[in-house]
């Protein structure tokens, strides 16, 4: 058994890691974070709570080799705080967001891409190896810590966003792996819910059955959205995760550069225009004055000062002002604005040739996302569980929480107290490791539907008819994610080594049917059918296009990939189809 439960949010700005002792005496999860060892400037290591998820490829001229020694040895590229400080002074060297790579629909997850504006000395990476390389010193900021105790034999749980596509979680699992990390994974906002869980010493006092809580987890980059309902189990109140969002690009990372370009156009009226590498300072500045100003709302305004490149720093250097009013107008207006229940996020026409980026949203209203996706599962929340460093800001939290009361209308709604903004998630993904070892209250996450594949039935050539399909059950309603596999009762044949297309359905109604259910083709009308995938499996030691005799098992993991996997009857041999059931 693990002698520690370990939780770990790898984060688009931040990351941090927490941790809790197995069988503590007291019965209760002793949840503590975990110190990360970073440079805070050159040759100089600290020991901090989170760690910036910036990776600098310096030049080879910029350090000593004595001033990049970290107590587990010495880097090639600088990591956290002081990478963020350094890309913040030059362009061309620094990865921001990688994590935002990972699923990003036209590049793929081990393709070097970043820095998108490398220098032409600087060597190209993929969002893959940068997430290896932020996993790696997380490990090696736990073996620092607790040598004795290695980490590849403990419970790890490793968050990601609820709206990650499959490929960018097995991206995840593969850098884990790589790294010599035994984990599993869970999304964001239900992590925030543990944490919030974790705090409480009655959490049944402030929930009543048929209750829907809302998570609003807003990170640097991305923006999540969950419904949570208090449920009946047994003549209990228990809880269950019932919806996710889709993958928002949109953080605070954002509103920084809102600011960052409200005075870049103020200062190019004046006639001063900044290059791309003072542009990366000024969002490290408007990022500053933006965390002095809606802290303190007596505050009028914060001077903005921008490096120039001369002998003079203080000559040299460019100013511009911050006010209270600007930000309150830029960010609340325009990341908050007041929205109708239903409201849909905006879309924007695109331009036919771009540059090779994210995809980012192109609406910023964060409330109009919050609308559409509430409209979308008929709900009305009447508790709502704020998440993300965006609100440590109280003028922020005070606005999205009116603008909530005014879209739900009647529906008595209130704020649930969460934990500490910038480390709820590593946190609840730490009690989340100990509640699945050690028992305590668990958030069911079941299937809304019975889930089922389309399978051919090959018939003599009749003119103008294609082959029948009948669909098989191969997930039943309720059933929970994370749960064992189960094997359907017949066998098949699987075509390997070719393009092949797999159609899926899902039902209409929540009667339960058993695995391995057949719905003839001509009851096909009775099931809503999903998009389908099509994929080509390796053909292993058969010819290509040959049909080999299989059975069938699936399960549904904790982040709702439907895993079915088919065996070959004669044979070690298995292939595995992968359908998302939370994007339907």
């Amino acid at each position: 058994m693990s002698e520690y439960f370990i939780g770990i949010d790898l984060g688009t700005t931040h990351s941090a890691v927490f941790y809790s002792q197995a069988n503590t005496e007291t019965g209760a999860a002793d949840i503590k974070q975990l110190p990360i060892p970073q440079f805070t400037a050159a040759g100089q290591v600290t020991e901090c709570p989170l760690l910036p998820s910036f990776v600098y490829f310096p030049h080879a001229t910029e350090f000593l080799e004595s001033d990049l020694q970290l107590p587990w040895g010495k880097t090639e590229a600088i990591v956290g705080q002081l990478a963020r400080e350094l890309g913040a002074k030059s362009s061309g060297r620094l990865v921001q967001s990688a994590k935002s790579w990972l699923c990003h629909s036209r590049v793929a997850a081990d393709e070097a891409v970043l820095p998108v504006d490398a220098l032409e000395e600087v060597t190209k990476v993929s969002p893959a190896y940068v997430t290896e390389t932020l996993l790696s010193h997380l490990v090696s900021a736990w073996k620092n810590v607790f040598p004795n105790a290695a980490i590849q034999d403990q419970e790890v749980v490793i968050t990601v966003p609820a709206s990650f596509d499959p490929a960018a979680r097995t991206i995840t699992e593969q850098a884990a792996e790589r790294v010599g990390l035994r984990a599993r994974l869970i999304e964001e906002p239900l992590a925030a819910f543990y944490a919030w869980l974790a705090d409480q010493a009655s959490w049944t006092d402030d929930l009543e059955v048929n209750e829907h809580i809302l998570v609003v987890d807003v990170g640097g980059g991305t923006t999540d959205l969950s419904l949570i309902q208090a449920v009946e189990q047994d003549g209990v109140l228990g809880l269950e995760r019932v919806a996710v969002g889709r993958h928002i690009l949109l953080g605070g990372d954002n509103m920084d550069m809102a600011l960052t370009y409200h005075l870049a156009g103020q200062l190019a009226q004046s006639g001063t225009q900044l290059e791309a590498w003072q542009i990366s300072g000024l969002t490290q500045a408007c990022r500053e004055a933006k965390e002095r100003l809606l802290a303190n709302a007596e505050l009028s305004d914060v001077s903005v000062v921008v490096p120039s490149r001369g002998r003079s720093l203080f000559n040299n250097s460019i100013k511009a002002t911050l006010t209270q009013e600007g930000v309150q107008q830029l960010l609340l207006q325009g990341f908050f604005p007041a929205v109708a229940f239903g409201e849909q996020a905006q879309k924007a026409p695109r331009t036919g040739i771009s540059t090779i980026n994210l995809d980012y949203e192109t609406d910023p209203a964060i409330t109009r996302h919050i609308s559409e996706f509430l409209a979308q599962h008929d709900a009305k929340p009447s508790k709502i569980l704020l998440n993300g460093g965006v609100f440590n800001a109280s003028l922020i939290r005070s606005t999205i929480e009116t603008r909530l009361r005014d879209m739900l209308g009647e529906t008595e709604m209130t704020m649930l107290t969460p934990s500490h903004l910038d480390h709820a998630v590593a946190k609840g993904a730490t009690y989340y490791a100990v509640v699945q070892a050690e028992g305590g209250v668990k958030v069911k996450s079941g299937l809304a539907a019975n889930y089922y594949i389309g399978v051919a039935s090959p018939m003599p050539a009749i003119p103008g008819m294609a082959p029948p399909v009948d669909a098989i059950c191969v997930a039943p309603f309720g059933l929970e994610e994370g749960s064992d596999e189960l094997m359907l009762p017949n066998e098949f044949s699987l075509v390997v080594g070719e393009s092949v297309t797999f159609r899926f359905f899902q039902s209409q109604d929540s009667q339960v049917a058993p695995v391995g259910n057949v719905v003839s083709s001509f009851g096909l009308a009775q099931l809503t059918e999903l998009n389908p995938i099509s994929v080509r499996l390796d053909a292993g030691h058969y010819q290509e296009g040959e049909m080999v005799r299989v059975y069938l098992t699936a399960r549904v993991t904790e982040l709702g990939l439907l895993l079915l996997q088919a065996h070959d009857t004669n044979s070690d041999l298995h292939w595995t189809i992968e359908f998302q059931v939370r994007e339907v």
